[in-house]
């Protein structure tokens, strides 16, 4: 672990810090995310080749539940676009994610902040995608929930903000602290594991609530599929999933699909076992008849009728990425 990770251990795990800053400040937040995070952020590492595309637009905010699923942990929709949450412990408030714009992420602000009775505030980037950190300026010197704050570009978040005027008003932010390996946060009654995950990106890491056996997957899982791109991880993305798996998880909520079913994983490992077994069946043809688009969906329990259309460029990309990956084997 590196310094400043040993810090943040030193620093959850300490009942007089929480308590301290419960009685000195209404909040004073603090975000963090694993330790490529803060690399992506100031250019350390460069830019992904492919990029997830931008799905489509969401103005507004929603709030919503699933049967089951425990007050304590809110969720927040963004349209077909990205999922965010916020964990109501007993010494914190977490928010896992920022959504895609600082807009989005100041309306869930606004929907939570009557409820934070003067908890300290944590947020949360679960890995450094455009629709995950957008919003960390709200969490900065002049955001809607004010802390420290440093702002740094980089490239291949820059280069999906230059896409759409919708994103003229971010400011990157980065974490102010990063970890490498298992982070966990006391809350006094629940207890939030961050379990790193890599796959979809090599900075993820996903929330495990083990007293509400809940899994916030971030997008280390997804309904129908995941989202690959040419540089993912797909060992990775197999450890990471049966990981995840392992934790007999109650309800499992990913960052995209609108499920909360606890078998995800194991329908994402199918899925990629399926375009294996299909690419080296067709001998790397990726339009191999087995491969097509409606054909997995119903495969997997789905239609492109039920799912939003750009999970057909996801298929794609998921068979382009397995494709390198066996070439690489």
């Amino acid at each position: 672990m590196n310094g400043s990770g040993q810090f943040l251990r030193n620093l959850v795990s300490s009942t007089a810090f929480f308590n301290s800053l419960a009685k000195d400040y209404v909040c004073w937040p603090i975000w963090f995310g694993a330790l490529d995070l803060l690399g992506h952020l100031t250019g350390a590492h460069r830019a992904s080749t492919m990029m997830c595309p931008v799905t489509n637009q969401a103005d507004t905010v929603q709030e919503f539940s699933h049967v089951g699923l425990d007050p304590r942990v809110r969720c927040f929709r963004a349209g077909e676009e990205v999922d965010t949450f916020v964990v109501f412990a007993e010494r914190m408030v977490v928010y896992v994610d920022t959504m895609s714009t600082p807009n989005l992420m100041r309306q869930v602000i606004q929907n939570t902040r009557a409820d934070l009775n003067g908890r300290p505030v944590v947020a949360l980037n679960t890995h450094a995608d455009w629709d995950h950190v957008y919003g960390n300026q709200e969490f900065g010197s002049s955001g809607a929930l004010p802390g420290l704050h440093r702002a740094q570009a980089q490239e291949r978040l820059t280069a999906q903000q230059a896409q759409d005027q919708r994103f003229r008003e971010v400011v990157l932010t980065h974490p102010h602290l990063t970890f490498s390996d298992t982070i966990t946060l006391h809350g006094g009654d629940l207890t939030l594991e961050l379990l790193s995950t890599p796959g979809h990106k090599s900075d993820h890491f996903s929330v495990w609530i083990p007293e509400l056996r809940t899994l916030l997957a971030g997008d280390a899982a997804e309904f129908p599929l995941p989202c690959l791109t040419a540089d993912s991880d797909l060992t990775a993305m197999r450890i990471s999933l049966t990981l995840m798996s392992s934790l007999a998880p109650r309800i499992v909520l990913p960052c995209h699909g609108g499920t909360c079913t606890p078998g995800l994983m194991n329908t994402n490992l199918a899925y990629l076992d399926r375009l294996t077994e299909e690419l080296e069946l067709s001998g790397g043809q990726s339009d191999a008849p087995g491969l097509a688009y409606e054909k997995i969906l119903a495969w997997l329990g789905a239609s492109p009728q039920a799912v939003p259309d750009f999970y057909r460029q996801f298929h794609n990309d998921a068979i382009e990425a397995t494709r390198i990956w066996l070439d690489k084997r």
